[in-house]
């Protein structure tokens, strides 16, 4: 009994130490606002300046859905429908659940496809120039295979198909 325990004490002591493999690291920018890293990560991210509001829709390039939404919020100067001058920025995430209302993006949203990612988890990483800031979108991978995947799967089931048809073994 006192050796279960112990080994239990052990365990919990370990997954308690054990890093979280979906946590996400901080957004962060450049002080010089020439870069900005953003990350899945939930938390607003203060920039270093102003930034020109608006929104970056990522677009899954499987589904063809929004997969995250990247936005400036007006918060220092409101120009009216999400544009303007902002001090902060979050990254809204389908994988998060939180994706704002299409009816909420600014007139000035610019959509563009999310990179490809290697299907096996992870992070994928899209860039996107933002008036001179590289903008570094990092989102989860959520394991979609590859098109080269699809085009292997294709290719063996149409030599399988093949096969079937042609099968030239004696029948008895």
């Amino acid at each position: 009994m006192k050796n279960a325990l112990s080994l239990a004490a052990l365990a919990l002591a370990a997954l308690a130490l054990t890093p979280n493999a979906h946590a996400a690291p901080a957004s962060f920018c450049a002080a010089n606002f020439s870069s900005c890293n953003i990350f899945e990560d939930g938390q607003i991210l203060t920039l270093p300046g102003l930034g020109i509001s608006g929104d970056l829709i990522l677009i899954d390039r499987f589904t063809g859905t929004t997969s995250d939404v990247f936005r400036i919020f007006n918060d220092f100067f409101d120009s009216g429908g999400g544009t303007g001058l902002g001090g902060t920025a979050f990254l809204f995430s389908e994988d998060l659940h939180n994706l704002p209302s299409p009816a909420t993006y600014s007139v000035n949203a610019v959509f563009i496809n999310e990179a490809f990612g290697n299907g096996g988890g992870g992070t994928i990483e899209t860039d996107y120039n933002g008036n001179g800031t590289i903008y570094k979108i990092f989102s989860i991978d959520d394991g979609s295979p590859e098109p080269s995947t699809f085009i292997l799967l294709g290719t063996g089931a149409a030599l399988l198909a093949w096969r079937r048809r042609h099968d030239f073994s004696l029948r008895l």
